[in-house]
């Protein structure tokens, strides 16, 4: 099975059980504009450290069987709660990933993640995939709903919102390259939705930036 049907059976199948009626509204709606952001974010440091270096982040560790190898951008706290996730691929850890980052692109980098701490029912954390023919880069958006550009998980709940390199056009559902997501006037609508409490989310977010690094 080739590396990009693997991911796009991800996509397809994946499901988080648990509940999610304790998440409010306004929450949400910052959660998921910390998300867009991110996403311009981390696939922003992706595409540069390509244009420096003739590959994607890890691509080197894609194995012969055309495994895509997973990232999960996520905190350590996260992470802990996602440690059976797709446990069938080929995993990275997120230090490895900012290391390999911070090589490429010959600088340091902030760590930016999610700032919802424990999943309830859908997944926290944003997921990298480097394959033979580039990378998908998606994150959840329960506000976005379905759209041109987002797509729902198996779990009738979880909007997903899917960054893809342009050799993978086409190849994952609904996701579109970098600057195609950026310009598009559905993601253009999502970002200008104001903030509730927005000192309050980029202060999670500041708190965590060398996460990674802690011992």
């Amino acid at each position: 099975m080739g590396s990009t049907k693997k991911v796009t059976i991800l996509l397809l199948v994946f499901a988080f059980g648990g509940c999610a009626t304790g998440l409010r509204s306004d929450y949400q709606n910052d959660a998921d504009l910390i998300r867009l952001e991110h996403l311009a974010y981390w696939s922003g440091l992706i595409e540069e450290y390509r244009e420096k270096n003739d590959s994607y982040p890890l691509q080197d560790l894609v194995g012969s069987d055309g495994n895509p190898v997973l990232v999960k951008i996520a905190t350590r706290q996260q992470a802990k709660q996602l440690s059976t996730f797709m446990e069938h691929f080929e995993s990275a850890s997120m230090a490895s990933f900012v290391r390999e980052l911070e090589s490429g692109l010959g600088r340091e980098i902030e760590e930016r993640y999610d700032i919802q701490r424990i999943p309830v029912k859908s997944p926290v954390g944003y997921y990298y995939f480097a394959t033979n023919d580039g990378y998908v880069l998606w994150v959840t958006c329960i506000t976005c709903g379905v759209t041109q550009i987002s797509t729902l998980l198996m779990d009738g709940f979880t909007p997903t919102v899917n960054v893809v390199s342009p050799s993978m056009t086409g190849k994952v559902t609904k996701a579109l390259p970098r600057n195609e997501m950026l310009n598009h006037a559905t993601y253009q609508s999502w970002i200008s939705r104001p903030f509730n409490k927005e000192e309050y989310v980029r202060g999670i977010v500041e708190s965590n930036i060398k996460d990674s690094k802690q011992p």
